[in-house]
């Protein structure tokens, strides 16, 4: 398993532990069902494309029929889970087991993004969240500041991930 607690250049990488990260998978009419779930965690309602709602839990859009819960507090993925099932239209999958979650902290953070992501994917405003390909990996990047950067990504590609950040973090220090 690889260290989550390191720098990559002049960009520090912490992990975020516990995160819970929920797949709120749906069919198209279940969007009130949807609605109601998150509200039931403390969400307004369902995030727009490309957007991040909320602080604590987040939701985030993720595709048409996908949204990812992330709450610090098993109290609020609860509700969600409970809102939804007896749902025929929508379900609650627990992914926390198998999601890593990492936060990246720095002034030059975009610059070591750019040497690993598109750079038409890289998400620039906070709120807003992408699903992206880093180092021929898929991650999802979620932007909280302009310094600061969550990204997800699946447990078993930990060791792979970290060598990428860190090669690529290596060709920015001064």
């Amino acid at each position: 398993m690889a260290t989550t607690d390191f720098n990559a250049g002049p960009v520090t990488v912490l992990s975020i532990d516990p995160l819970l990260v929920i797949s709120l998978r749906h069919l198209p009419d279940a969007g009130d069902s949807l609605s109601m779930a998150l509200k039931a965690a403390g969400l307004s309602g369902v995030p727009c494309p490309g957007q991040v709602i909320g602080q604590s839990p987040w939701a985030l859009w993720l595709s048409p029929s996908e949204v990812i819960l992330l709450a610090n507090n098993p109290t609020q993925t609860n509700a969600v889970k409970t809102a939804l099932a007896d749902n025929p239209l929508a379900c609650a999958v627990d992914q926390s087991d198998g999601v890593l979650a990492l936060e990246l902290q720095g002034q030059q953070l975009d610059d070591l993004l750019l040497r690993l992501v598109d750079s038409r994917s890289l998400p620039c405003t906070p709120g807003s969240a992408v699903r992206v390909r880093l180092a021929d990996i898929a991650v999802i990047l979620i932007r909280h500041m302009p310094d600061r950067l969550w990204l997800l990504v699946e447990r078993p590609q930990a060791q792979y991930l970290t060598n990428w950040l860190k090669h690529a973090g290596a060709a920015l220090q001064p």
